[in-house]
């Protein structure tokens, strides 16, 4: 009954924000299936890092490294110049500023850095072959 009451333009607007409403709520869903699908590749990679990377005072150190590698070959940027470039807290979760797309990116490279680890690589490795395989696409 309100609606009829509306001039066009007030019936344009209301329509076009219900229809930007469920576009965002489709991108939201469509953001937290990517993150899910993500989880069990992000697993093999920690789990990785934990079973074939010796133990040593800086291991925990490597969750980090290869993260921030993941990221810079996936996105350009460690996970805090992103989190900087998105204008996130120091500590947010970067997963939660990514695009489906970006995720998926991410994750591809995180598996392909636990295929690394496995094999028996260094950190220094991993990094020169990802980061020479990105400059030559580039």
């Amino acid at each position: 009954m309100t609606y009829l009451k509306n001039t066009e333009r007030v019936r344009a607007f209301k329509k076009e924000l219900v229809r930007q409403f469920f576009k965002m709520r489709q991108e939201l869903t469509r953001r937290i299936i990517a993150r899910e699908s993500r989880k069990p590749v992000r697993r093999e990679m920690t789990d990785a890092i934990r079973d074939y990377i010796p133990d040593g005072p800086h291991k925990n150190m490597m969750y980090k490294h290869y993260t921030d590698l993941a990221y810079k070959v996936a996105l350009g940027g460690t996970a805090a110049q992103l989190r900087k470039d998105r204008k996130a807290p120091k500590r947010a979760n970067l997963a939660e500023y990514l695009t489906p797309e970006e995720t998926d990116a991410v994750k591809r490279i995180e598996g392909r850095i636990s295929v690394l680890i496995e094999s028996g690589m260094d950190y220094q490795t991993i990094k020169a072959i990802l980061l020479h395989r990105l400059k030559a696409s580039a």
